[in-house]
């Protein structure tokens, strides 16, 4: 893999050309798979519950009552159970608690549904494995012109579905990429 440093001339921009597209291809490989698909399924599925009670004790908070799926539907059977001051303190801190354990899951979630985080990591993988890690700063903005110059490459030839995109919509659901 070529470092941007070492970039001189038009063929070694042929060289950074042709390593992008390798990291393009192994990014779709890597995070477009079926295997990648199914573990995101799997790690959401175990997240699941962990979001359901966050977002039921942001409903209670901002409602001030007790959840309820019929009074949160707006049913007029449901009876509607007021909370104390006490309580919501107590949910608040509840809320806290569980926003605080799962800030490092959804930052992973967050910078490895981006394809241009994609390339980043499959840039700085194969920057490490074919260079080595002697120079990191020089593996980071390696990794970072490979990632910058992937994205408006993939979007100008076209880019594969992948499992965090929906085809309706060009770019990344997560920085717009």
């Amino acid at each position: 893999m070529i470092s941007i440093y070492e970039i001189h001339g038009w063929s070694d921009m042929a060289a950074f050309l042709a390593w992008t597209l390798a990291v393009c291809a192994i990014a779709k490989a890597l995070f477009g798979s079926m295997p990648a698909a199914e573990l995101q399924y799997r790690f959401s599925l175990r997240d699941a519950p962990r979001r359901q009670r966050m977002n039921r004790l942001n409903w209670e908070i901002s409602n001030r009552i007790k959840w309820d799926e019929d009074v949160a539907r707006r049913s007029a059977h449901a009876a509607k159970q007021p909370l104390s001051d006490a309580e919501i303190e107590s949910r608040h801190v509840e809320l806290q608690q569980l926003a605080r354990s799962s800030l490092a899951w959804r930052a992973f979630t967050y910078f490895m549904g981006c394809f241009a985080c994609q390339a980043f990591w499959t840039a700085l993988v194969v920057f490490a494995f074919t260079r080595g890690l002697s120079d990191p700063a020089a593996g980071l903005l390696t990794a970072a012109a490979f990632s910058g110059a992937a994205v408006p490459l993939l979007n100008r030839i076209g880019s594969a579905p992948s499992a965090t995109k929906t085809p309706s919509r060009q770019g990344c659901k997560n920085c717009n990429a």
